[in-house]
């Protein structure tokens, strides 16, 4: 632990999931989805969801895993782009989140120490006022979102980008996410450092795999 504390100089969070869980912003965010899907094809909003929930299941049956809404998305035919519009104009996630001072002590004791990145599927103006919620803006050197290429994880060519982008040997990096497959098995398959959460408590096992907490 301790020759992988010395080594370590960027800690790379997923955003969603990761950094805060909330059924209310994730319900959001799938509803637009579904409300994409219908006004695409006619629908009701209830045919919608259940088109999306059926594509999500048809590409997890061929992959093995759940993929990013993103990806069910593209799959349905939603240009990124509009579906990021339309999570910017729809998703409101001041209804739902609040100012979280132990995930403000716990990234900022982490910042101290390493410089901190987000790396989402999410589109900036929403990553920017989640984070602004939760009061942690201020803590990351850099944050990659959908806009950075346009690829959503898991993506090999995207994740190649952000590393080239901050730099350094894999040693040097942990990767921190919800989703074994999307956020972690592309950054463990380049030999990097990777830490599967659940929900934010499971955070402080980063404290604990540096040797910060006694």
């Amino acid at each position: 632990m301790t020759s992988f504390s010395n080594t370590l100089k960027s800690i790379v969070f997923d955003l969603d999931g990761t950094l805060y869980v909330n059924e209310g912003v994730r319900d959001e965010i799938e509803q637009v989805a579904c409300e994409l899907v219908a006004s695409g094809r006619g629908l009701t909003t209830s045919q919608g969801c259940n088109v999306v929930r059926s594509t999500r299941q048809k590409l997890t049956d061929q992959t093995g895993f759940e993929p990013a809404l993103s990806l069910v998305c593209a799959e349905l035919g939603i240009e990124l782009s509009e579906f990021h519009q339309a999570l910017q104009d729809r998703v409101r996630p001041e209804q739902y989140l609040n100012n979280d001072t132990a995930l403000q002590h716990l990234l900022g004791s982490l910042a101290e120490r390493y410089s901190l990145f987000i790396y989402t599927n999410n589109n900036y103006p929403l990553v920017q006022k989640i984070l602004a919620l939760l009061g942690i803006e201020h803590l990351f050197t850099r944050i990659y979102t959908i806009e950075f290429c346009w690829r959503p994880k898991p993506d090999s060519e995207a994740l190649d980008q952000v590393l080239n982008d901050i730099g350094g040997p894999p040693e040097s990096f942990l990767f921190v996410g919800d989703r074994q497959h999307i956020d972690l098995l592309p950054p463990a398959e380049r030999g990097i450092s990777t830490l599967l959460v659940r929900q934010v408590s499971d955070l402080l096992q980063i404290h604990k795999l540096l040797g910060l907490l006694h």
